[in-house]
């Protein structure tokens, strides 16, 4: 790498902070919710466009998709430009759509998760232009804005991969990483326990059978099953919770004859699909219950349906690896001081990268992980400017790692 290229691209984002810091507030000032993301996608292309992105265009999901230079090795930025919903907008101390910034903060719904790395990749594809004005990038950076990822993480990179037929060799990840280089997470998956009784009359209870008192050991069982699983390095326990309970009956002064249950499980190193569903297996034969796995369905902006079922692998990459030493090494030299490696506690796109298609996966952004889908979202923007750095430098330390 030329010594000279970190000096530059500072140089460059020095110049750039109030236009960086004006791009990240326009992106919170678009409301964008999963599946509605139309106008936030149209201003990510432009902004490709204007900024001299040698390709722009939505994908047929719906995501934004641009690239820079034609290199061999392909290099996948990706941030999802969807939100969760505001839905207290009374307990915020600064507008969610607003974008304020007060002392070097920006405040706003996706200021964290995750549209500062947007606008951070952005400004780094503008840069990288300037720097190499008639080409000659020794890798093709792609940068994506994906879709509907708070409603099916990963899936918006699965259709990138499997239904557009493009695999990247290295992938980064802007979630919320606080300055950090995160190589990993949890899986999840969501589970149903469903219970049959037979309905009767409430004043008639006895010529019944309670659904909901035959899932109640149930209950009982998965409480005493969480308690029991073990931590396992380097990314702690597994978890399960059961997150919702309904019952159906022909009313409310009736014995109910349906009783269902909804699970998140967390799945730590080692845990899987099968292993998941053979433990609550166990329960269920012995309740005369039935387990299962729901399918997530939904449909995009651009109108396009898909289906996935529950289920989002755990993944994790060696310290050691080269794109991880790369993201290690860009951190250091950006940030001035030796950089660790972490891990995310939630769920990310690299479920789709990583945990399906094994394709080396990190992350690295601004802003704190436990601040996303909160009423206090916000990041500090000096911060956004060391990410950019960070996001203009790390293809060519990479380069020089591989």
């Amino acid at each position: 790498m030329d010594p000279k290229l970190l000096k530059n691209i500072q140089t460059h984002v020095n110049g750039a902070q109030e236009e960086l810091a004006n791009l990240l507030q326009r992106l919170i000032r678009i409301r964008s919710y999963s599946g509605e993301e139309k106008e936030i996608v149209e201003f990510i292309l432009d902004t490709m466009q204007y900024y001299g992105f040698d390709d722009q265009h939505p994908d047929g999901l719906g995501n934004a998709v641009g690239r820079l230079g034609d290199g061999p090795v392909k290099i996948l930025y990706d941030a999802h430009i969807d939100t969760v919903r505001v839905t207290d907008e009374e307990s915020w101390t600064s507008p969610p759509f607003e974008g304020r910034i007060v002392d070097g903060t920006i405040y706003g719904r996706g200021a964290v998760d995750e549209k500062s790395a947007m606008a951070g990749f952005l400004m780094a594809g503008k840069i990288l232009k300037s720097l190499y004005p008639n080409g000659g990038l020794p890798f093709s950076l792609w940068v994506v804005g994906s879709v509907m990822e708070e409603d099916c993480d990963g899936y918006p990179l699965r259709h990138l991969i499997e239904r557009e037929g493009f695999s990247p060799d290295y992938v980064l990840l802007g979630e919320p990483t606080d300055l950090k280089v995160f190589r990993g997470q949890r899986g999840r998956m969501e589970m149903e326990i469903t219970t049959v009784g037979k309905s009767a009359h409430g004043a008639h209870n006895r010529r019944g059978i309670n659904a909901i008192y035959k899932m109640n050991p149930i209950v009982r069982a998965l409480e005493k099953l969480d308690r029991s699983l073990p931590p396992v390095q380097p990314l702690g326990r597994g978890s399960i919770t059961v997150s919702d309970i309904r019952s159906r009956g022909p009313s409310l002064c009736s014995v109910p004859d349906h009783c269902r249950i909804h699970i998140d499980r967390r799945l730590t190193v080692g845990e899987t699909r099968e292993s998941a569903l053979a433990q609550l297996e166990e329960i269920v034969q012995k309740n005369g219950a039935v387990v299962s796995i729901p399918e997530y369905a939904g449909t995009s902006w651009k109108g396009t349906e898909f289906t996935q079922e529950a289920y989002f692998p755990t993944w994790i990459m060696e310290e050691d690896h080269p794109l991880v030493q790369a993201g290690l090494e860009t951190a250091r030299l950006v940030l001035n001081k030796k950089s660790k490696s972490g891990f995310w506690s939630f769920s990310t796109n690299g479920v789709a990268t990583a945990g399906r298609h094994e394709l080396p996966t990190i992350g690295f952004a601004p802003g704190k992980e436990e601040l996303a889908h909160s009423t206090r979202e916000e990041i500090v923007l000096r911060d956004l400017f060391k990410a950019t750095e960070f996001y203009a430098l790390f293809p060519f330390v990479l380069m020089g790692k591989i």
